[in-house]
């Protein structure tokens, strides 16, 4: 987070004008090889205002300097291009320099800006960039004391889960967590219960597994501590061990599953093993449904298309 030193340091670009004429009138720091020019205070050269070759006015640090690429780029043209991910300092700075509103909303960033949908002006909240979609860039027209204009918003869909799909894995899937359950609670020291711990006789945890009895058992040492969802592979050999039906593959699969534990609680295991069971179904599990614009949305299927 900024202090108000730094914060109030920041100039207030909101067109290509001021931008230009903010970077003709910054002084090169003294004695720095590259000849920065910072945008604020002095001693922070890290945050620089720069030019590239087509006249573009840059603001961004060393690394987006190399790449060519800027936390905010002014076009000749009057275009404002958001070209990197932002993090809570970023858009303390975005909101001081270039105006734009941006706040945190369902771990998305979410910008208050007007946008033309259907022939009509909308004005509300913008997602800069879905986790589901592809990236990239986030164009604005800005203007003094006005409501930014974006030019090019993310469609906002919400993921509706279809109940009947959800019944039919559950029912599925349902002798396999039977099965966990009462290894858990087989596994279970009762003494050990208390007021303070998490454990109770209703989540207990499931039983310790060594590193040599993984190994024994040929659990791949790559899907050790990933996450199922980011490994179709990992996730395949782990459902198709849940859908053999007998035991012995059950007890593998329960292994597999608090990979990266030395004892998962049972509540856990639940919620792990129903992460991967709707990412692997995703397709048939969850409903894309459009949304109003301007309108900034929960979406908690989200996760599963990440």
């Amino acid at each position: 987070m900024l202090n108000w030193r730094t914060f109030n340091a920041l100039p207030v670009l909101r067109s290509y004008a001021a931008a230009l004429r903010h970077f003709e009138n910054v002084v090169p720091i003294r004695g720095d090889a590259d000849g920065t020019k910072p945008v604020g205070r002095r001693d922070q050269k890290w945050l620089a205002i720069y030019m590239r070759e087509d006249k573009t006015i840059c603001i961004g640090n060393t690394w987006h300097k190399e790449k060519q690429k800027a936390l905010l780029a002014y076009h000749p043209d009057g275009r404002v291009v958001i070209e990197n991910g932002i993090g809570a300092s970023c858009r303390e700075r975005i909101h001081r320099i270039a105006g734009l509103n941006i706040k945190r909303y369902n771990n998305e960033d979410w910008v208050h800006a007007i946008s033309h949908v259907d022939g009509k002006e909308v004005v509300g909240q913008y997602p800069l960039n879905l986790h589901y979609n592809n990236q990239r860039n986030a164009v604005f027209i800005l203007g003094e004391n006005q409501t930014p204009i974006y030019l090019n918003p993310v469609p906002v869909y919400k993921h509706t889960i279809n109940r009947q799909e959800k019944a039919k894995l559950t029912k599925q899937y349902q002798p396999f967590m039977q099965y966990v359950e009462a290894m858990a609670k087989l596994s279970a020291d009762p003494t050990q219960y208390n007021q303070w711990s998490k454990e109770s006789v209703d989540n207990p945890r499931l039983p310790a597994i060594t590193r040599e009895e993984r190994d024994a058992l040929g659990i791949p040492a790559k899907y050790l501590y990933t996450r199922y969802s980011s490994d179709s592979e990992g996730v395949e050999q782990f459902l198709t061990l849940v859908d053999s039906g007998d035991t012995e593959s059950w007890y593998k699969a329960m292994v597999w599953l608090q990979v990266g534990h030395w004892k998962i609680l049972l509540g856990e295991a639940r919620q792990k093993f129903t992460h991967i069971v709707h990412h692997a179904h995703r397709d048939v599990l969850f409903t894309k449904v459009r949304v109003d614009a301007g309108v900034a949305v929960r979406d908690r299927y989200a996760q599963y298309f990440r």
